[in-house]
């Protein structure tokens, strides 16, 4: 039920501009972090956007919940999509994750904002009652997870350059760019598509503090697109957007 539940959401309710995205990176073969991958439906539409201009791209995903690997499976089989079981942050080091059981697509974190809203929280098990109304709706648990910054999986890996850096990490989008610094101080991320997500009354606080900094990078805001169901009955809000580096235009 709940895998049905979160294909409904992404058709109905979430932002899907994987085709606009596109036209802003030049290159045939690209490389593409998905950071908050879940079931993989941003690097899915990547890859079709990718093959209608006959291209075809490397995908480096991750997501520190367990269960991420065995949803996966089947877009493993290509040898151009590559999934790391950790979580991104500005540290080296294991932390808290709070896995949200009843819904683990959203509020999975390092990050406890949206744990902590509890209008957020009892609105989301209300309406997962009613369409599981014989089943125990679970709780949110605590598990430990591997971090890492970016800038040290780069060196580990080998990766000089990312054209696309897309992260979902329900509140954490900030540490994963801090841990981001070098690189994007040597300018080898071209393009950055980020949820920003925060309580409405730090919200605009958050997001300035995300643009200055990227700004201090030479990143140019393009779009930013609000998500409209993180914000019904709660006191969240969150946007998706998008962010250019100048050496692109």
């Amino acid at each position: 039920m709940q895998a049905l539940i979160y294909n409904l959401l992404n058709k109905f309710f979430m932002n899907e501009i994987e085709d606009e995205i596109i036209k802003f990176l030049r290159k045939d073969n690209k490389i593409i972090f998905d950071v908050g991958c879940f079931k993989g439906n941003f690097t899915n539409n990547f890859i079709k956007n990718d093959k209608k201009l006959g291209h075809m791209s490397n995908y480096y995903m991750f997501d520190p919940n367990p269960d991420v690997k065995e949803y996966l499976k089947s877009m493993l089989v290509n040898d151009k999509i590559k999934y790391f079981n950790i979580a991104l942050d500005n540290t080296n080091s294991r932390k808290k994750f709070y896995l949200n059981n009843f819904f683990e697509s959203s509020g999975s974190s390092l990050d406890p904002f949206i744990l902590n809203d509890k209008k957020w929280v009892n609105t989301r098990k209300f309406f997962m009652s009613i369409f599981q109304p014989f089943k125990k709706i679970q709780e949110f648990s605590e598990i430990y997870v591997n971090t890492k910054t970016l800038d040290s999986f780069c060196d580990e890996n080998k990766i000089t350059h990312i054209d696309l850096l897309k992260i979902d990490a329900e509140g954490n989008e900030k540490n994963i760019l801090l841990g981001s610094e070098r690189l994007l101080k040597e300018r080898r991320i071209d393009s950055i598509y980020v949820e920003i997500g925060e309580t409405k009354k730090n919200f605009e606080t958050k997001k300035n503090s995300v643009e200055n900094y990227l700004k201090e990078h030479n990143f140019e805001l393009k779009f930013s697109l609000p998500i409209r169901s993180f914000s019904f009955l709660s006191n969240l809000k969150a946007t998706d957007n998008l962010f250019i580096n100048s050496n692109l235009r």
